[in-house]
């Protein structure tokens, strides 16, 4: 599952929709250039400048750019809502934050249900779904364990063993009950925590999707720190072309491909790195909510699918498989496609496909 301190998570570092003039510039994944640096990646010719809008929430920085110009005299007031609908959902299952309704879940984990907006429970439902679908892999009650590593803070520590036994008791995501009648959620194990952040940003971008498609916006790309809905696609193009970024090259790029109403989102444990002060050993964001290990089985994981939420959910539990495992797993997954990538040689990579994953152009 995935850490997500406030401004320190692969958000950040999964970045970023850039405008340039006349045109957008996306890099999927970018885990070296430094928070405001924008690198810029060529994409589709010929892109009419679009309306836009960038904004901090979720721990990272939204943008969102609107490419038809026959809404120029709305615009301003459709991003303007679909801001809304973001900084909602923010407030709503933020795990930071104590007024949220994430939070009161937590505060009565083990004691009670307690009742929630109906698009909580839609997201933990979702969890659950994932987390069933990948053994496990996927789980939303992991934030015992982010404590316990010390990455909530900003101060890592190795955990001792009895420590994180005892802390692994603790996650389990078929703990969550749901009553869908009545918006009651609750965790059944006293001291378990959920944290949604590699989830509800997904399910944010597609909330604010549904927005820009109810006022009309066929063409458009939202980007929450690295979790992408393309919607649409550029006049008279076939999609939007995007670049993967290159993880061990930080000026270059894996490949490109070309999307249209499709959801990207990238992970890998190389985007953060924290140092133990007791054993200088330096780890990841990422950890196996069964094991509680920060493995780096590859270097990164790119998910493609039609929603955001399941493509950033999946993203991290596919990169935490290894990719024997994620690459039979993506393949029987419906509408989902998997580029999957490897160490080879010095500095260089080995790209697995899977899946319905868009062909890779050089």
């Amino acid at each position: 599952m995935v850490m997500k301190n406030q401004f320190n998570r692969r958000d950040f570092l999964k970045y970023s929709l850039s405008f340039a003039a006349g045109g957008a510039t996306i890099a999927i994944l970018n885990p070296y250039l430094k928070i405001g640096d924008r690198i810029v990646t060529l994409l589709n010719p010929g892109l009419e400048k679009p309306f836009k809008k960038s904004f901090l929430s979720m721990g990272t920085y939204v943008d969102i750019a609107i490419y038809d110009q026959n809404l120029k005299g709305n615009a301003a007031y459709i991003l303007a809502k679909a801001e809304e609908e973001i900084l909602a959902i923010a407030h709503l299952m933020s795990s930071f934050s104590g007024t949220s309704d994430l939070a009161k879940i937590n505060r009565s984990a083990g004691n009670d249900h307690v009742v929630v907006d109906g698009q909580l429970c839609e997201v933990f439902q979702a969890a659950k779904e994932i987390g069933q679908a990948t053994g496990g892999i996927f789980d939303p009650t992991i934030l015992p364990l982010l404590n316990l590593y010390g990455l909530r803070d900003d101060h890592p520590v190795i955990p001792d063993r009895k420590a994180l036994e005892a802390t692994l008791a603790l996650i389990d995501y078929r703990q969550i009950n749901i009553n869908h009648n009545t918006n009651h959620v609750g965790l059944s194990k006293r001291g378990s925590a959920a944290d949604l952040g590699g989830i509800a940003k997904g399910y944010a971008v597609d909330r604010a999707v549904a927005t820009l498609r109810n006022h009309g916006v066929d063409r458009a790309v939202i980007n929450a720190g690295g979790e992408i809905y393309a919607l649409g696609a550029p006049k008279d193009q076939a999609g939007w072309e995007i670049g993967i970024q290159h993880p061990t090259r930080p000026r270059e790029l894996a490949g490109r491909i070309i999307v249209a109403n499709k959801a990207i989102a990238t992970s890998g444990n190389y985007e953060w790195r924290a140092q133990s002060k007791n054993t200088n050993k330096k780890f990841g964001h990422l950890i196996d909510p069964s094991t509680g290990d920060m493995t780096e089985p590859m270097l990164s994981a790119t998910v493609v699918t039609d929603s955001t939420m399941k493509a950033d959910a999946l993203s991290t539990a596919v990169f935490l498989m290894g990719y024997g495992k994620a690459e039979e797993f993506i393949a029987s997954q419906k509408n989902v496609g998997g580029a999957l990538i490897l160490p080879q040689g010095k500095g260089g990579i080995d790209i697995i496909q899977t899946g319905d994953f868009p062909h890779i152009l050089a």
